[in-house]
Parts: structure tokens; C-alpha cells; sequence
């Protein structure tokens, strides 16, 4: 009596069925963060970025547009990014509640790619904001605020760290 058999009909007797089973997923692939490791979604993001820019353009000058990207931009990261904390997945079993979006990246492993481009977008959008619109005009004090503040709080020193206790819970 054959209790198993391959596609042609071979009995599996002897040989490992681990090749007609779906493996397991390996731990420590969150997710609701592993999508943002691919160059497609990289350059998805940039693309709205730039739409964001364009659409702007039509009612502004350029480089205020891309003060008001950059602006935008910094508090929309950091709300997402340093502020929200969880998983909407099921399957992680609040395995990450306490961990914001940015602490979730790369399982917190410190320097990957998707951290440095992610810690260079801000760093961009702040050079064009600047350089692209007349000085006389440019609030660059609101530039520079919201490049340091977007930068700094991606900092690994930063990792799992509550200053003054806010969003501790």
C-alpha cells in the first residue's frame, strides 16, 4: 500500500517529502516593514515625492514648492516612521506593539541600505528646497528644523530610545 506518491507516481517511500512542503517563514522577516527593502519601492517613493513637487509647481514657485515638499514631507516620516508604533499584520502576534515603523526596518539591524536611503531622502528634499528658490524668500530656518529633526531621530544611537518618556506606552 503506497501512503505517498511524486507526480509520476513514484511511491516516496525512503525519499524526504520536505520538497513538496511549503517551507516555514523564517523569522525576523517582518512584514510590514520588508516591502521598503526593494529598489521598486524606492523609487516609488521618490516618484511621489517628485508628483508631490510637480503638483506644487503648478500653483507656486519651484523651490517654495519644494520647501513646502521637504515641510510636508518631515512631518508626514516622522509621524509615520518615529511616532506610530505596531504592526497591522496578524501573523506577528504583537510581537512588534512597542517598536515604531523606523525601529522595525531591517529587524533594527543598524546602516542597511533601506535605512541610508531613507536617512538621505530628507537630507535631499532639504538641498533642493534650499538651493532651488531665492534666499530672500527661503524660510530656511524651517528647512533646516525639519531636516535635523527628520535625520536626528533616525539616528542608531536613537534606536528604541523615548526621550522624556513620550510615546513610551
Amino acid at each position: 500500500m503506497v501512503l505517498a506518491s511524486d507526480i509520476n507516481g513514484e511511491p516516496l517511500i525512503g525519499r524526504s517529502t520536505a520538497s513538496f512542503t511549503t517551507a516555514p517563514r523564517p523569522p525576523g522577516i517582518n512584514k510590514n516593514t520588508n516591502w521598503l527593502s526593494s529598489p521598486g519601492s524606492w523609487a516609488f517613493y521618490s516618484g511621489l515625492i517628485v508628483f508631490g513637487w510637480l503638483l506644487l509647481s503648478l500653483f507656486m514657485d519651484g523651490g517654495i514648492a519644494w520647501t513646502w515638499i521637504h515641510i510636508i514631507h518631515s512631518i508626514i516620516t516622522f509621524y509615520v516612521f518615529h511616532w506610530m508604533k505596531g504592526s497591522p499584520v496578524d501573523s506577528d502576534q504583537g510581537k512588534y506593539d512597542k517598536l515604531t515603523f523606523w525601529e522595525q526596518f531591517d529587524d533594527g539591524v543598524q546602516n542597511t541600505p533601506t535605512r541610508k536611503f531613507f536617512m538621505a531622502v530628507p537630507v535631499v528634499t532639504f538641498l533642493l528646497a534650499i538651493h532651488g528658490s531665492d534666499y530672500r524668500r527661503q524660510p530656511l530656518f524651517l528647512n533646516l528644523m525639519a531636516m535635523v529633526i527628520s535625520v536626528v531621530s533616525k539616528f542608531p544611537a536613537l534606536h528604541k530610545v523615548r526621550l522624556f518618556g513620550i510615546n513610551k506606552y
